[in-house]
Protein backbone atom coordinates (compact mmCIF):
# COMPACT_ATOMS: atom_id res chain seq x y z
CA UNK A 1 0.00 0.00 0.00
CA UNK A 2 2.04 2.94 -1.30
CA UNK A 3 1.04 6.30 0.15
CA UNK A 4 1.91 9.92 -0.51
CA UNK A 5 2.51 12.13 2.51
CA UNK A 6 2.63 15.82 3.19
CA UNK A 7 5.47 15.90 5.72
CA UNK A 8 5.82 18.58 8.40
CA UNK A 9 9.05 18.55 10.36
CA UNK A 10 12.39 20.04 11.26
CA UNK A 11 15.97 19.22 10.26
CA UNK A 12 17.05 16.82 13.01
CA UNK A 13 17.99 13.18 13.23
CA UNK A 14 14.60 11.73 14.22
CA UNK A 15 12.70 13.29 11.27
CA UNK A 16 15.57 12.23 8.99
CA UNK A 17 15.18 8.62 10.11
CA UNK A 18 11.39 8.84 9.71
CA UNK A 19 11.67 10.23 6.17
CA UNK A 20 14.22 7.57 5.19
CA UNK A 21 12.03 4.78 6.55
CA UNK A 22 8.90 6.17 4.84
CA UNK A 23 10.61 6.39 1.46
CA UNK A 24 12.23 2.97 1.83
CA UNK A 25 8.75 1.50 2.26
CA UNK A 26 7.87 2.51 -1.30
CA UNK A 27 5.95 5.63 -0.26
CA UNK A 28 6.25 9.17 -1.59
CA UNK A 29 6.48 12.64 -0.09
CA UNK A 30 4.62 15.41 -1.91
CA UNK A 31 6.45 18.17 -0.02
CA UNK A 32 8.32 18.75 3.22
CA UNK A 33 7.05 21.75 5.16
CA UNK A 34 9.39 23.21 7.75
CA UNK A 35 9.04 26.25 10.01
CA UNK A 36 10.61 29.38 8.60
CA UNK A 37 13.46 31.00 10.50
CA UNK A 38 15.52 27.89 11.38
CA UNK A 39 18.51 28.46 9.13
CA UNK A 40 20.82 27.43 11.98
CA UNK A 41 19.25 23.95 12.04
CA UNK A 42 19.61 23.58 8.28
CA UNK A 43 23.24 24.66 8.57
CA UNK A 44 23.73 21.95 11.19
CA UNK A 45 22.12 19.44 8.82
CA UNK A 46 24.47 20.42 5.98
CA UNK A 47 27.47 19.81 8.22
CA UNK A 48 26.00 16.47 9.26
CA UNK A 49 25.59 15.51 5.58
CA UNK A 50 29.38 15.64 5.13
CA UNK A 51 30.01 13.12 7.91
CA UNK A 52 26.91 10.92 8.17
CA UNK A 53 24.77 11.60 5.06
CA UNK A 54 22.32 8.83 5.94
CA UNK A 55 21.18 10.98 8.90
CA UNK A 56 20.84 14.24 6.96
CA UNK A 57 17.24 15.07 6.17
CA UNK A 58 18.36 17.56 3.54
CA UNK A 59 20.31 14.82 1.76
CA UNK A 60 17.34 12.42 1.98
CA UNK A 61 14.91 14.96 0.52
CA UNK A 62 17.29 16.05 -2.23
CA UNK A 63 17.86 12.46 -3.35
CA UNK A 64 14.09 11.85 -3.49
CA UNK A 65 13.50 15.19 -5.27
CA UNK A 66 11.14 16.33 -2.53
CA UNK A 67 10.55 20.10 -2.41
CA UNK A 68 11.32 21.79 0.91
CA UNK A 69 8.86 24.60 1.73
CA UNK A 70 9.62 27.04 4.54
CA UNK A 71 6.25 27.99 5.93
CA UNK A 72 5.13 30.82 8.25
CA UNK A 73 3.22 30.10 11.45
CA UNK A 74 0.37 27.94 10.24
CA UNK A 75 -2.27 29.44 12.51
CA UNK A 76 -1.94 32.77 10.68
CA UNK A 77 -1.26 31.46 7.18
CA UNK A 78 -4.52 31.90 5.30
CA UNK A 79 -3.21 30.12 2.19
CA UNK A 80 -2.01 27.09 4.14
CA UNK A 81 -5.15 24.94 3.74
CA UNK A 82 -5.26 25.62 0.01
CA UNK A 83 -1.63 24.66 -0.50
CA UNK A 84 -2.07 21.56 1.67
CA UNK A 85 -5.03 20.45 -0.43
CA UNK A 86 -3.14 21.06 -3.68
CA UNK A 87 -0.44 18.62 -2.55
CA UNK A 88 -2.80 15.73 -3.31
CA UNK A 89 -1.35 13.75 -0.40
CA UNK A 90 -3.02 10.73 1.16
CA UNK A 91 -1.76 11.46 4.69
CA UNK A 92 -0.20 14.21 6.75
CA UNK A 93 2.76 13.23 8.95
CA UNK A 94 4.23 15.61 11.52
CA UNK A 95 7.58 14.83 13.14
CA UNK A 96 9.19 17.41 15.42
CA UNK A 97 7.31 20.24 13.75
CA UNK A 98 7.41 23.57 15.59
CA UNK A 99 3.88 24.89 14.91
CA UNK A 100 0.43 23.91 16.08
CA UNK A 101 -1.42 22.59 13.03
CA UNK A 102 -4.81 24.34 12.67
CA UNK A 103 -8.09 22.51 12.16
CA UNK A 104 -8.46 23.96 8.66
CA UNK A 105 -5.49 21.83 7.57
CA UNK A 106 -6.36 18.78 9.68
CA UNK A 107 -9.84 18.70 8.14
CA UNK A 108 -8.23 17.93 4.77
CA UNK A 109 -6.92 14.66 6.26
CA UNK A 110 -9.76 13.25 8.41
CA UNK A 111 -8.39 10.27 10.32
CA UNK A 112 -5.23 10.48 8.21
CA UNK A 113 -3.15 13.13 10.05
CA UNK A 114 -0.43 11.68 12.28
CA UNK A 115 2.17 13.04 14.68
CA UNK A 116 5.27 11.44 16.20
CA UNK A 117 5.80 12.66 19.76
CA UNK A 118 8.97 11.96 21.80
CA UNK A 119 7.35 10.57 24.96
CA UNK A 120 4.97 7.83 25.94
CA UNK A 121 1.69 9.73 25.77
CA UNK A 122 -0.40 10.77 27.56
CA UNK A 123 2.56 11.64 29.78
CA UNK A 124 4.59 14.71 28.89
CA UNK A 125 2.46 16.34 26.27
CA UNK A 126 3.62 19.69 25.00
CA UNK A 127 6.61 21.17 23.19
CA UNK A 128 9.42 20.10 25.56
CA UNK A 129 8.77 16.54 26.74
CA UNK A 130 12.40 15.43 26.89
CA UNK A 131 13.46 18.44 28.92
CA UNK A 132 10.59 17.81 31.31
CA UNK A 133 11.54 14.16 31.71
CA UNK A 134 15.11 15.15 32.57
CA UNK A 135 13.98 17.64 35.20
CA UNK A 136 11.58 15.08 36.71
CA UNK A 137 13.93 12.12 36.17
CA UNK A 138 10.91 10.37 34.65
CA UNK A 139 12.83 7.78 32.67
CA UNK A 140 9.77 5.48 32.54
CA UNK A 141 8.05 7.95 30.19
CA UNK A 142 10.85 7.75 27.62
CA UNK A 143 9.89 6.61 24.15
CA UNK A 144 8.01 7.65 21.04
CA UNK A 145 4.29 7.73 20.23
CA UNK A 146 2.47 7.76 16.90
CA UNK A 147 -0.92 9.38 17.40
CA UNK A 148 -3.70 10.97 15.41
CA UNK A 149 -3.69 14.75 15.29
CA UNK A 150 -6.72 16.59 16.58
CA UNK A 151 -7.64 20.16 17.51
CA UNK A 152 -5.72 20.14 20.82
CA UNK A 153 -2.05 19.51 21.46
CA UNK A 154 -0.91 15.87 21.70
CA UNK A 155 -4.33 14.55 22.74
CA UNK A 156 -5.26 12.43 19.71
CA UNK A 157 -5.82 8.69 19.86
CA UNK A 158 -2.66 6.56 20.06
CA UNK A 159 -1.87 4.36 17.07
CA UNK A 160 1.41 2.85 18.32
CA UNK A 161 4.12 3.42 20.93
CA UNK A 162 7.71 2.28 21.39
CA UNK A 163 9.44 2.59 24.78
CA UNK A 164 13.10 3.61 24.62
CA UNK A 165 15.51 2.96 27.47
CA UNK A 166 16.64 6.30 28.85
CA UNK A 167 20.25 6.24 30.09
CA UNK A 168 20.40 6.05 33.86
CA UNK A 169 23.95 7.39 33.76
CA UNK A 170 25.34 10.20 31.58
CA UNK A 171 25.94 11.00 28.85
CA UNK A 172 22.53 11.04 27.16
CA UNK A 173 23.78 11.54 23.60
CA UNK A 174 23.04 7.99 22.47
CA UNK A 175 19.40 8.43 23.48
CA UNK A 176 18.83 10.76 20.53
CA UNK A 177 19.83 7.97 18.14
CA UNK A 178 17.76 5.31 19.90
CA UNK A 179 14.76 7.65 19.87
CA UNK A 180 15.24 8.32 16.14
CA UNK A 181 15.21 4.59 15.41
CA UNK A 182 12.00 4.21 17.45
CA UNK A 183 10.34 7.12 15.65
CA UNK A 184 11.26 5.67 12.26
CA UNK A 185 9.77 2.30 13.14
CA UNK A 186 6.45 3.89 14.05
CA UNK A 187 5.68 4.95 10.48
CA UNK A 188 5.38 1.27 9.58
CA UNK A 189 2.09 1.29 11.53
CA UNK A 190 0.44 3.95 9.36
CA UNK A 191 -0.54 1.68 6.43
CA UNK A 192 -1.76 -0.99 8.87
CA UNK A 193 -3.93 1.56 10.66
CA UNK A 194 -5.42 2.89 7.43
CA UNK A 195 -6.21 -0.65 6.32
CA UNK A 196 -8.03 -1.33 9.58
CA UNK A 197 -5.56 -3.95 10.77
CA UNK A 198 -4.83 -2.02 13.98
CA UNK A 199 -7.01 0.32 15.99
CA UNK A 200 -6.15 3.58 17.74
CA UNK A 201 -6.89 3.86 21.45
CA UNK A 202 -8.10 6.93 23.30
CA UNK A 203 -5.60 8.53 25.66
CA UNK A 204 -6.15 8.15 29.39
CA UNK A 205 -6.73 11.69 30.60
CA UNK A 206 -6.24 10.65 34.22
CA UNK A 207 -2.61 9.85 33.42
CA UNK A 208 -1.99 12.91 31.24
CA UNK A 209 0.61 15.58 31.93
CA UNK A 210 1.77 18.65 30.05
CA UNK A 211 5.11 20.42 30.28
CA UNK A 212 6.66 23.49 28.72
CA UNK A 213 10.20 23.98 29.96
CA UNK A 214 11.97 27.31 29.57
CA UNK A 215 15.62 26.17 29.56
CA UNK A 216 17.07 29.53 30.59
CA UNK A 217 15.08 29.31 33.84
CA UNK A 218 14.91 25.58 34.44
CA UNK A 219 18.30 24.36 33.20
CA UNK A 220 20.38 25.33 36.23
CA UNK A 221 22.38 23.71 39.00
CA UNK A 222 22.66 25.40 42.36
CA UNK A 223 23.33 25.02 46.08
CA UNK A 224 19.72 24.11 46.83
CA UNK A 225 20.04 20.82 44.89
CA UNK A 226 21.55 17.62 46.25
CA UNK A 227 24.88 16.41 44.90
CA UNK A 228 23.06 13.53 43.23
CA UNK A 229 20.70 15.93 41.44
CA UNK A 230 23.60 18.16 40.37
CA UNK A 231 25.35 15.09 38.92
CA UNK A 232 22.19 14.06 37.05
CA UNK A 233 21.58 17.49 35.53
CA UNK A 234 25.22 17.98 34.55
CA UNK A 235 25.17 14.64 32.76
CA UNK A 236 21.82 14.86 31.01
CA UNK A 237 21.09 18.52 30.30
CA UNK A 238 23.99 19.21 27.91
CA UNK A 239 22.06 16.96 25.51
CA UNK A 240 20.03 20.18 24.97
CA UNK A 241 22.11 22.91 26.56
CA UNK A 242 24.58 23.05 29.44
CA UNK A 243 22.93 24.05 32.72
CA UNK A 244 23.90 27.42 34.16
CA UNK A 245 25.61 27.40 37.57
CA UNK A 246 23.79 29.84 39.82
CA UNK A 247 26.73 30.16 42.22
CA UNK A 248 29.15 30.88 39.33
CA UNK A 249 27.42 33.55 37.21
CA UNK A 250 28.24 33.35 33.54
CA UNK A 251 29.54 29.76 33.75
CA UNK A 252 27.81 26.60 32.50
CA UNK A 253 28.36 22.95 33.39
CA UNK A 254 29.05 20.31 30.73
CA UNK A 255 29.61 17.39 33.10
CA UNK A 256 29.99 16.25 36.68
CA UNK A 257 33.46 15.58 38.03
CA UNK A 258 33.06 14.28 41.58
CA UNK A 259 31.93 14.82 45.16
CA UNK A 260 34.71 16.53 47.09
CA UNK A 261 33.36 15.81 50.57
CA UNK A 262 31.05 17.48 53.11
CA UNK A 263 29.87 21.05 52.67
CA UNK A 264 32.64 23.47 53.63
CA UNK A 265 30.88 26.82 53.63
CA UNK A 266 33.65 28.12 51.36
CA UNK A 267 32.83 30.41 48.48
CA UNK A 268 32.29 28.89 45.02
CA UNK A 269 35.48 28.70 43.00
CA UNK A 270 36.00 28.53 39.24
CA UNK A 271 39.15 27.23 37.54
CA UNK A 272 39.91 26.93 33.84
CA UNK A 273 37.89 23.79 33.27
CA UNK A 274 36.16 23.04 36.56
CA UNK A 275 34.19 24.71 39.31
CA UNK A 276 33.59 23.86 42.99
CA UNK A 277 30.60 24.81 45.11
CA UNK A 278 28.51 23.57 48.01
CA UNK A 279 25.45 21.59 46.96
CA UNK A 280 22.66 21.09 49.49
CA UNK A 281 24.42 18.12 51.11
CA UNK A 282 28.02 17.97 49.84
CA UNK A 283 30.68 19.99 48.08
CA UNK A 284 30.93 19.12 44.41
CA UNK A 285 33.14 19.73 41.41
CA UNK A 286 31.64 20.14 37.94
CA UNK A 287 33.26 20.48 34.52
CA UNK A 288 32.84 23.91 32.98
CA UNK A 289 32.05 24.78 29.39
CA UNK A 290 35.02 26.15 27.47
CA UNK A 291 35.53 27.70 24.06
CA UNK A 292 35.33 25.03 21.40
CA UNK A 293 33.35 22.56 23.55
CA UNK A 294 30.20 22.88 21.48
CA UNK A 295 32.09 22.20 18.24
CA UNK A 296 33.87 19.18 19.68
CA UNK A 297 30.62 17.82 21.12
CA UNK A 298 28.87 18.25 17.77
CA UNK A 299 31.51 16.33 15.86
CA UNK A 300 31.54 13.60 18.50
CA UNK A 301 27.80 13.22 17.95
CA UNK A 302 28.25 13.23 14.17
CA UNK A 303 30.81 10.45 14.46
CA UNK A 304 28.47 8.44 16.66
CA UNK A 305 25.79 8.81 13.99
CA UNK A 306 28.24 7.70 11.33
CA UNK A 307 28.66 4.42 13.20
CA UNK A 308 24.90 3.85 13.44
CA UNK A 309 23.10 3.15 10.14
CA UNK A 310 19.52 4.24 9.60
CA UNK A 311 17.25 1.19 9.67
CA UNK A 312 15.36 1.30 6.38
CA UNK A 313 13.01 -1.63 6.92
CA UNK A 314 11.53 -3.62 9.73
CA UNK A 315 13.58 -6.69 10.71
CA UNK A 316 12.27 -9.94 9.34
CA UNK A 317 10.56 -12.16 11.88
CA UNK A 318 11.56 -15.80 11.74
CA UNK A 319 8.89 -18.25 12.84
CA UNK A 320 9.95 -20.46 15.71
CA UNK A 321 9.41 -24.15 15.68
CA UNK A 322 6.72 -25.34 18.14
Amino acid sequence: MALTALFLGSPSVAPAAVVARWLAGGNRIAAFWTADGHDNLWGYDRRLARVAPQWSIGRQLEAAEVPVVRVPRLAGWSDGPRFAREMGADVLISAYFHHVIPSAILDIFPGRAFNIHPSLLPRYRGPTPLQGMILDRATDAAGATLHLLDATLDTGAIVAQTPVAFPVKPPATGYAIALAHAAAGLVDHIPAFLQGRIEARTQDEAAASYVKVVPAKAFVVSSDLSADEVAWRCGMMPYFRPPAIRELPGRDAIGFDRVLGPRTGAAPRARWFSGDFDAADQRVRVRLRWNGWRRMDRWRFFWLLRQSPVVLKAPEVTARAP
